[in-house]
């Protein structure tokens, strides 16, 4: 009974004839579909015109809302983020777009259809259901985008006076000559692909004297950055404003902001002198920077010796370096500085482990390899070394106390700083701090003292501070530079001897004539000239080229001996006593070598017959083409 009622309920399409389901309009979904062109709704209009999508010329980033300029994002082609906004420009898929025939549009499906990428053009293809008169229609519509260009508000506001919002200065200040690691690493953490999204905040980068300035559009941008490089190095950070316009009747002012970020001067492997007035565990030593990162870990650098192997360190925060008058990177910069640059690692020297015994109990030496292998990676030893440089010149031996005793060996290459050799440098004049008692009218005062008076008394100078080993990759390169080094001063001696010996008396003679800058310039001719014969020699040319220059002298010669056999035949002519005592001379010769004169005979009587036998056979073959031509 219910496949009966079923059936009776059922009704043709007025178009098809399908039977279907009753419904209003009487049609099947296939023919309401028809009737109702959903693409046409969709794009919008009936002439199947594109949509009008908007992207910045100079940025290249694509208006986020049709409504609105100020929501610019920037898309990769054919990306989810461009469906998205492509999907937020369609109308009809928004509230205001709702036609008053069909019920709201449900996307089921939208994908992208390719175009060429500098048509101006995107294609969708989207599949939408809605309901039409109670049925409900599904369809698969392409829907067409073009993209014009309009430049969003960040983009305008650069091609007028006022550019810019605020204004980041990184500074490290250190001594003129010395390098500034601190920003070279700045610079290489801003460089990674990671970080794009914020350099794209920076409008511009001018360089300065100590550091770089970088520009942004607005506040938010410029902090965030700056505690982006805080998270990186020991930075302070101090905020200033500028007024640069008010409007009184809407009550706005145009403010500029500057963020002044102020590096620590301390760089890895640089030597520094902590002062006694720093309160801190290293005050009073010699103290090594060993890394460099939010805050500056530092390690002292005239260990004493001590059988449980205890190394004092320290860390030093950007707040901390500041509040104790911090030192300006130089030994004399700041007369209420606790931190003072002795050594940089420009003056690093290396130096060869000759011997090496730890201080601690444990006689087990074994090698630092990494955090996995279960040894400390510092410990204290006693060390005897020598100056590379000084190998079989002198017996000179140094010796000191270093926090490296798991990670060197006897035989290693190590760079360290020599205090024996720059000690004069060491005690030169050095501002200590020194506190202003109460009332004193003279504030701040400096005493020049040497550096034993700075340190504590129960710290001893070594004679070499060691910083680090040297791998065996930097060791290869040391001796490639070597290597080379000593192929050029082989090389120039080898010029001074060709100049001065026979070979080199022609370039002599020339440079007696020639001033300075031509003589460099032949000399450098020549050297390239040695050298592509030199390359020419071990592919195999040379070979080739001497055997040509020999064919081409052996030419030569022939037709110099032609011309000189006609000139002398030209000068007897003109000389007849010449050629009559020649004559003579030959009928001498004749007389006296009767021999030759046979062979000479023969060799002509030869000759002769030769001649007579080519002339009766020429005969013979006129004789024999007679008959024929008659």
């Amino acid at each position: 009974m219910a496949t009966l009622s079923n059936a009776v309920n059922r009704i043709p399409c007025c178009l098809c004839g399908t039977m279907i389901m009753p419904n209003k309009a009487n049609q099947c979904s296939s023919c309401l579909a028809q009737n109702f062109d959903l693409k046409s709704m969709i794009q919008g209009n009936t002439e199947g015109e594109p949509i009008t999508i908007y992207q910045c010329r100079q940025c290249r980033r694509f208006n986020m809302k049709a409504d609105t300029n100020h929501n610019y994002q920037y898309c990769e082609p054919e990306s989810p983020q461009l469906l998205s906004i492509c999907l937020k420009h369609i109308p009809i898929l928004t509230k205001k777009g709702h036609s008053s025939h069909t019920n709201k549009i449900h996307i089921v499906d939208s994908s992208w259809i390719w175009t060429e990428p500098h048509s101006m053009r995107l294609k969708i293809r989207l599949t939408v259901r809605t309901d039409l008169d109670e049925v409900t229609v599904q369809q698969r519509v392409p829907v067409l985008f073009k993209i014009n260009w309009k430049m969003c508000n960040d983009c305008d506001r650069q091609y007028t006076n006022r550019t810019w919002q605020a204004l980041v200065q990184l500074r490290q200040k250190r001594e003129n000559g010395s390098s500034r690691k601190g920003l070279a690493a700045l610079e290489m953490a801003l460089s990674k692909p990671s970080n794009r999204d914020l350099r794209r905040t920076v409008l511009k980068i001018d360089s300065s004297r100590n550091g770089l300035d970088f520009y942004f559009l607005s506040l938010p941008q410029a902090q965030h950055f700056a505690h982006f490089l805080a998270r990186l190095a020991p930075i302070k950070i101090k905020t200033s404003q500028k007024l640069v316009s008010t409007d009184a009747k809407n009550n706005t002012a145009n403010i500029k902001h500057t963020l002044t970020c102020d590096m620590v001067p301390l760089c890895r492997d640089d030597l520094v002198l902590v002062q006694k007035e720093s309160r801190n565990l290293l005050g009073g030593r010699l103290a090594l920077v060993t890394k460099v990162a939010s805050v500056v870990h530092l390690i002292d650098a005239s260990p004493k010796r001590s059988p449980t192997n205890q190394i004092d360190c320290a860390d030093i925060t950007a707040e901390a370096y500041h509040k104790n008058g911090g030192g300006g990177g130089t030994a004399s910069a700041n007369e209420k500085g606790c931190y003072s640059i002795l050594q940089t690692s420009e003056r690093l020297v290396p130096f060869v482990v000759l011997d090496m015994e730890l201080c601690g109990d444990n006689k087990d030496h074994r090698q630092y390899e990494g955090p996995s292998s279960g040894v400390e990676k510092y410990a204290l030893a006693d060390v005897q070394l020598a100056r590379e440089s000084d190998l079989g010149a002198n017996d000179e031996i140094l010796s000191c106390v270093t926090h490296l005793g798991n990670l060197i060996q006897p035989g290693d290459v190590v760079l360290g700083y020599d205090l024996v050799s720059t000690a004069s440098n060491l005690n030169t004049t050095i501002h200590k701090a020194s506190s202003a008692k109460k009332g004193s009218s003279f504030m701040g005062a400096s005493s020049v003292v040497g550096l034993e008076e700075v340190l504590n008394s129960n710290v001893v100078l070594q004679d070499v501070v060691l910083v680090k080993k040297i791998s065996a990759k930097e060791q290869k390169q040391r001796e490639l530079a070597e290597d080379m080094a000593t192929r050029q001063i082989n090389h120039d001696h080898e010029m001074d001897a060709t100049l001065n010996d026979g070979g080199g008396k022609d370039t002599a003679r020339r440079s007696g004539k020639m001033s300075k800058k031509k003589l460099r310039r032949q000399q450098k001719r020549d050297k390239k000239r040695r050298e592509l014969e030199e390359s020419a020699a071990r592919m195999g040319f040379m070979d080739d080229f001497a055997e040509a220059e020999t064919a081409y002298q052996d030419m030569v010669n022939e037709d110099d001996e032609v011309e000189n056999n006609d000139n002398f035949a030209k000068q007897l002519e003109d000389d007849p006593e010449l050629a009559a005592e020649l004559r003579a001379v030959e009928k001498e010769l004749a007389a006296a070598y009767p021999d030759e004169k046979k062979k000479s005979d023969g060799d002509g009587n030869n000759l002769q017959e030769n001649n007579s036998n080519k002339e009766k056979e020429g005969q013979t073959n006129k004789m024999n083409l007679a008959p024929i031509e008659e």
